[in-house]
């Protein structure tokens, strides 16, 4: 695959190998001592971590689509179909209907990839309420591919106008340092806030809005705001040959050069939440983390503002020979390959210079309802709807779960919730014992993977787990 976008954006990611991500399942969990990420009122208890080794991990996907939405399996009569093991072939076979392929498919298909790894994390108690210093390696991916684009990529030959809009890749990368407080004001309230320094460590952003493409004279034209900017320590875009055809000094992005370590920016973050008891059996809560900046300085520019023109897309990217019994066949890889150069091709961008570039990060919204029956107080039951603020990449959720404490060294928690990404299941067991806290659990169990481990599905897992030593 040629090293331009794709290339650029999938570099970006794999310095930190998976939003932040935090375990909501464990929110309403007494033993939990990571859900003040969560809402920052909700520490309440001190801990040490298991520094550097495995103190909090919690890895996972979200997403509304899966691998069977773009692979189909070759049926008989089918070019190449059991030649040298070539079974699977794109939706961009001829033979796989465009109405059922589309059909499958969301107005906006969305996936997210997310990681916080806690290096170390220290709660104690003083200045009146619980304190903590946390320090976190957090990645932030997330894509959004409209359903026009496909059907742009599908069906060019039976339209000759699409309007494609909200698509997007972004990745940010980054670690933090974090330093909060709860405090309890009186038997009903408690309050907590915490106050995080980002260090950015890559940053990449590649977004098409209000695209317009139209077929003229046999040729497809583009107009629209096609923009790219990348933060990725120290690297360079990579110029081609070619240039802006209405501006020779804009070269044409080929991708990236050597990375070179170091920051790529800075920014600071603030986390607010509070709690409320409204009787023995009943509390709620609220909070909105994340309410902050990076500043990427040295952020390369890159776009294509004006007109242009693209070929259209390869009409032999499937297995085997084409109809006339010509060609040497393709693997499943080598047609994604191809597929991703035509996309490369149809969205050039060229060089627009440096500049420091301050974006805003997606906040999110929790607010939360605990009720704890009467007759047996260790069986509680919580709501929590959670909103992620993040504009293309926005998404809302309502989790129900059953935690249930019957003795003081172990806990559970059985959460079901529906969101965006349709509906998910999650449980978290955590073992609290006098001298020692681990817990494993998921929000997300893993749907049915691929020899690759590639979602068949939909993109929705999610695996955490960690150590930490209570203090008393």
């Amino acid at each position: 695959m040629k090293q331009k976008i794709t290339a650029l954006l999938l570099a970006a990611a794999a310095i930190v190998p998976a939003a932040a991500q935090e375990l909501r399942t464990s929110y309403f969990m007494q033993t939990s001592d990571y859900r003040h990420e969560m809402n920052p009122a909700l520490l309440d208890h001190g801990y040490v971590s298991m520094p550097f080794i495995l103190g909090n991990l919690n890895v996972g996907t979200t997403g509304n689509f899966g691998l069977s939405n773009f692979v189909y399996k070759m049926e008989p009569g089918w070019q190449g179909y059991g030649v040298d093991g070539r079974t699977y072939t794109t939706f961009m076979h001829p033979n796989v209907d465009a109405d059922k392929f589309l059909g499958d498919l969301k107005k906006n298909n969305r996936v997210s990839l997310n990681l916080k790894y806690t290096l170390m994390s220290v709660g104690f108690r003083g200045m009146g309420g619980v304190n903590v210093i946390d320090l976190s390696l957090r990645s932030n991916s997330n894509v959004n591919l409209p359903k026009s684009l496909f059907a742009f990529a599908k069906e060019q030959k039976g339209n000759t106008e699409y309007d494609i809009s909200n698509l997007g890749v972004r990745t940010e990368n980054m670690m933090e340092l974090a330093l909060g407080h709860s405090h309890k004001i009186n038997d009903k309230w408690t309050v907590g806030a915490k106050a995080k320094l980002l260090f950015g460590l890559a940053y990449a952003d590649f977004s098409a809005d209000n695209l317009s493409v139209n077929l003229s004279d046999d040729i497809w034209r583009l107009r629209g705001d096609v923009r790219m900017t990348a933060a990725l320590m120290g690297a360079k875009f990579k110029m081609s040959d070619k240039v802006d055809p209405d501006n020779s000094d804009r070269a044409e992005i080929d991708g990236i050069d050597d990375f070179n370590f170091g920051l790529g920016g800075m920014g600071l973050a603030f986390d607010l939440g509070a709690t409320y008891k409204v009787m023995d059996n009943l509390t709620l809560s609220a909070a909105v983390t994340d309410l902050g900046f990076v500043s990427w300085k040295n952020a390369q520019q890159a776009s294509s503002r004006a007109e242009w023109t693209f070929d259209g897309f390869d009409n032999d990217i499937y297995v085997g020979d084409n109809e006339n019994g010509e060609g040497d066949g393709n693997t499943i890889e080598d047609q994604f390959d191809a597929l991703g150069d035509d996309l490369e091709d149809m969205f050039k961008v060229y060089d627009d210079g440096m500049k420091t570039d301050t974006r805003a990060l997606a906040a999110t919204v929790n607010v939360g309802a605990e009720y704890a029956l009467p007759m047996y107080d260790k069986l509680r039951f919580g709501f929590l709807y959670t909103s992620r603020i993040a504009g293309k990449y926005s998404w809302h959720q309502g989790m129900l779960s059953a935690n249930v404490r019957p003795v003081k060294w172990f806990e559970a928690s059985l959460s079901g919730a529906v969101s965006s990404s349709g509906a998910t299941a999650g449980l978290v067991l955590d073992f609290h014992a006098r001298h020692f806290n681990f817990f494993v659990g998921a929000d997300r169990f893993m749907s049915k993977l691929t020899e690759d481990f590639i979602p068949v599905n939909r993109v929705n897992s999610s695996v955490s787990l960690g150590f930490s030593f209570p203090l008393k």
